[in-house]
């Protein structure tokens, strides 16, 4: 009777630590996309095997897809930083995604118009004033003439 209650436990123990240990492969990448497991993001490689807390950097006009041990597919889009989460967004795991900053101002990439927003060049435009008004104010010329 031991037996039968120590092998079930053990059962139980090994499913709680499969379940917690869910893992996400990298079934293809498009463009460059990186990983940080805890130092820094270094280049990763198709079949590149993820743990809960990794996080994955899709560059702008890259994509990458992402398969659970569970099965679940995730596709993640460029410009985005993700953390694997501890179970698959199936199993009703959530991803937290973060947008990267836009890599270049509107007119080199057009489809960045939030690069500089409006109070950049309000802050652009006052200091290009100020600049002119010294410029043309600044004469030190105080000589007068006498009639």
């Amino acid at each position: 009777m031991k037996a039968v209650i120590a092998i079930a436990l053990s059962l139980v123990f090994t499913g709680a630590v499969s379940a917690a240990e869910s893992s996400a492969t990298l079934a293809s990448a498009e463009g460059s996309v990186m990983v940080n497991q805890g130092k820094q993001f270094v280049a990763v490689q198709n079949g590149q095997v993820f743990a809960a807390g990794d996080r994955v950097m899709v560059m702008q006009g890259g994509s990458a897809m992402l398969r659970f041990s569970d099965g679940c597919i995730v596709t993640l889009s460029g410009g985005s930083i993700t953390e694997i989460p501890e179970v698959s967004t199936c199993a009703g795991g959530k991803l937290n995604s973060t947008r990267l900053a836009n890599e270049a101002p509107p007119w080199i990439n057009p489809e960045a118009p939030a690069a500089y927003g409006t109070s950049t060049w309000m802050l652009v435009g006052a200091g290009a004033l100020l600049v002119g008004g010294l410029v043309a104010g600044g004469s030190d010329n105080n000589d007068t003439i006498s009639p």
